[in-house]
């Protein structure tokens, strides 16, 4: 079995101001937040789970069906949130701007070409775009995340950082105690 997602990737630009975003946190003394590395950041489309390795040719097909018809699409930065809540926060994320109706016909394409085609159970929960900058330990208080929340909203973020999508990756995600390592299968041009 292997660990897989569809996801789009993101520009060097993006990463940078993504980078300086958490480098502002860790300024700030944040405590408890496990940081994405920059080169790790994605925009999941699609979280597969653990699947059989016979099923990316197959998943591969699915993905390029549901791209057919769909041009890039722009995309930009906006701004920094986090799930489930600031006041509460377990998962520090960036927002997007841009494209994102097209985004969303994208993602639920592929959700269902994927779930058709290949027998992988659809995604239920509404697709919310956003790339995500750490998640806080289950160890982290109440008063710590509360605090974790407030220097999120006081961090800056270059909201003029944009780029264009024009493929969708099938991802194989290997995790490690270091962190997670991740592999392009495929991927297939919109």
């Amino acid at each position: 079995m292997i660990r897989a997602f569809v996801a789009v990737g993101i520009s060097q630009e993006a990463r940078d101001a993504l980078a300086e975003v958490t480098h502002c946190l860790q300024e700030r003394g944040v405590l408890g937040v496990r940081s994405v590395r920059p080169e790790g950041v994605h925009l999941t489309l699609k979280f597969l789970g653990d699947i059989d390795p016979t099923l990316v040719d197959c998943i591969l097909a699915a993905l390029e069906r549901a791209c057919l018809g769909t041009g890039p699409l722009n995309l930009a930065l906006s701004g920094v949130g986090a799930f489930p809540s600031l006041a509460n926060p377990r998962v520090l994320w960036v927002g997007l701007k841009g494209d994102l109706e097209l985004l969303r016909e994208l993602q639920r394409r592929i959700n269902q070409a994927v779930s058709v085609a290949c027998g992988l159970p659809l995604e239920e929960r509404q697709f919310s775009p956003h790339l995500t900058l750490g998640r806080l330990r289950d160890s982290v208080s109440s008063e710590e995340r509360r605090k974790v929340g407030e220097a999120a909203t006081e961090v800056g973020l270059d909201a003029d950082v944009s780029w264009e999508v024009e493929e969708t990756n099938l991802i194989r995600s290997t995790l490690s105690p270091s962190g997670a390592t991740y592999e392009v299968l495929g991927s297939r041009k919109l």
